[in-house]
């Protein structure tokens, strides 16, 4: 769900890429873990990450496509960069018809930091994913983060994170990395009981 999902990826473009599970070939595993199964799914979660505040947009069937087609975009954009992969000129193509899109729609205006930040109304249906695909390419701009994303190798799950640490391997210790850990205890044992 958008209000329970786990925020482990340091960014949003990234959150967003997980909010779906991924196979090892970083298919979508649809529709048992998707957190965007309805148009209203994405104004939630948008809400939830403050990227709209207020009254919800109505988002409609033909954004939560664009949005979900953004998602994949995103996930094979910054899977075959952490892993030292060229990502696809198509791949690249869309976010750059996307951002335009998003900056076509936008306004300057000051944050509270002092800085200033592209803003839509708070009607777009559009701000969710106008928001990830500006923080998307904020993210390919910043070499320093950008050498930082990982992919989480965890069966059934290719989520996507920033290691800020330089010793993260997977989404989450408690999740991924247990799991593994577990199933490699249990074919020790296995092994220990057949000799």
């Amino acid at each position: 769900m958008p209000e329970t999902i786990k925020l482990w990826g340091g960014a949003l473009c990234l959150d967003f890429a997980n909010s779906i599970d991924w196979s090892p070939a970083g298919e979508a595993l649809t529709p048992s873990t998707d957190a965007l199964l309805a148009p209203r799914d994405l104004a939630r979660w948008g809400r939830r990450l403050g990227v709209v505040s207020g009254r919800p947009p109505l988002v409609d069937d033909q954004e939560l496509e664009a949005a979900r087609a953004l998602r994949l975009v995103l996930h094979r954009v910054f899977s075959a960069l952490a892993e030292g992969r060229r990502p696809r000129r198509a791949d690249l193509e869309a976010l750059a018809r996307d951002h335009a899109e998003a900056a076509g729609a936008a306004r300057l205006a000051a944050a509270d930091d002092g800085a200033w930040r592209l803003t839509w109304p708070a009607s777009e249906p559009r701000a969710v994913r106008f928001a990830v695909v500006v923080d998307a390419m904020a993210l390919l701009a910043d070499p320093a983060r950008l050498t930082r994303v990982r992919r989480c190798p965890g069966p059934a799950c290719g989520w996507l994170f920033l290691d800020t640490s330089g010793r993260r391997r997977w989404c989450s210790m408690s999740t991924c990395g247990s799991r593994v850990k577990m199933r490699r205890l249990y074919a020790r044992r296995q092994t220990d009981r057949r000799q």
